[in-house]
């Protein structure tokens, strides 16, 4: 493990580890401030957090020895703390009435509204009475019925993006001028599309233990998905698109054991981005057997119209010096041979 490392995320001298519960969270010594210590140890932990991913065991290490800090400061406010006072005797007052003895019919509506009302504890799922002052007179106050809490929000994979980067974009229909080229990359996604499957079982299951096999097994899928996104194309897996958290966890190898760790917020999106790049992969797989069927269709003369119409679009300024140096060549040439005559 780098101390040093993890000194410089929090602030702290080189020269002791690991330091005091006091200089750990930068307070003064002696310093028993309950909200002060929480708020510090939050703002630490944050900080942690952006490098769990790069650095595991400099992190971890940092985050147990703030929670140690945190305990033990805890523990030596509250011995701190004093002594409790004696609350001051009350007068006595009268005991309170029952339901029964309240109710009682020889009250007019005025005295009961001269009266303060009784003391009510709101409960979550107690019903919420409509305004007296709304209500009519003479009409009965009555309970708007309880309604269930809404459940949370849910994402879901945009269809509209989903098809313009699988479909649309200019990485994914480029290099696609021969029917060698799209079957070669029918064949480059139907071997990424297959190990994005047998990696996304170890993304949904969240066992309490990860055996040695388990963890095996998710490094060499990491490994093939960083060999295969090296030469595919950049509709996926690219920062701001999906599948970016994937490849980021195969280029830097981040272990099983560790993925697991991660707070369920952080599970949820590394799971989210590998559902939405799924749905890419199978929406391109899509596009190129339609492409693949089209082109099988065509003659020899239709398939040397496509060639030249994918490398004008795959390499419009090439094409374009091309043609201008043809043209130029022409001219020289014609130019020639008016002045032989």
């Amino acid at each position: 493990m780098n101390k040093e490392m993890l000194c410089t995320w929090l602030g702290l001298p080189k020269a002791v580890w690991p330091p005091d519960a006091w200089a750990l969270l930068g307070l003064p010594q002696g310093d028993h401030d309950l909200p002060t210590i929480e708020k510090c140890v939050q703002e630490r932990m944050a900080k942690l957090r952006c490098y769990q991913l790069s650095f595991p065991e400099e992190a971890t290490e940092g985050m147990n020895r703030l929670a140690e800090a945190f305990v033990t400061l805890t523990e030596a406010a509250s011995k701190q703390a004093p002594a409790p006072i004696a609350p001051a005797p009350q007068e006595p007052t009268a005991p309170a009435m029952s339901k029964d003895d309240t109710s009682v019919t020889n009250k007019t509506k005025l005295d009961w509204r001269a009266a303060p009302p009784p003391v009510r504890q709101e409960t979550a799922s107690s019903p919420e009475l409509i305004a007296e002052d709304e209500a009519k007179n003479g009409d009965v106050l009555t309970a708007k019925p309880y309604a269930a809490p809404a459940r949370p929000h849910q994402r879901e994979i945009d269809p509209v993006l989903t098809r313009e980067l699988a479909e649309e974009s200019v990485e994914a229909t480029g290099n696609l001028g021969t029917l060698d080229r799209v079957i070669e990359r029918v064949e480059q996604t139907r071997r990424l599309l297959h190990v994005w499957d047998q990696l996304g079982k170890h993304f949904r299951a969240t066992p309490k233990k990860t055996s040695a096999k388990e963890s095996e097994a998710f490094a060499v899928r990491l490994e093939k998905i960083d060999q295969a996104m090296r030469t595919y194309p950049a509709f996926l897996g690219q920062p701001g698109l999906p599948g970016y958290r994937v490849v980021v966890q195969a280029r830097l190898k981040i272990p099983l054991a560790s993925v697991r760790g991660l707070p369920a917020e952080q599970r949820e999106d590394l799971l989210f981005d590998w559902q939405a790049a799924r749905q890419v992969l199978l929406t391109h797989r899509k596009y190129l057997r339609k492409l693949f069927r089209s082109l099988r269709r065509q003659s020899a003369v239709g398939l040397f119209f496509h060639a030249v119409r994918a490398t004008l679009n795959d390499y419009p300024r090439l094409t374009l010096a091309g043609v201008i140096a043809i043209f130029l060549i022409a001219l020289i040439v014609g130019g020639a041979i008016v002045l032989n005559r």
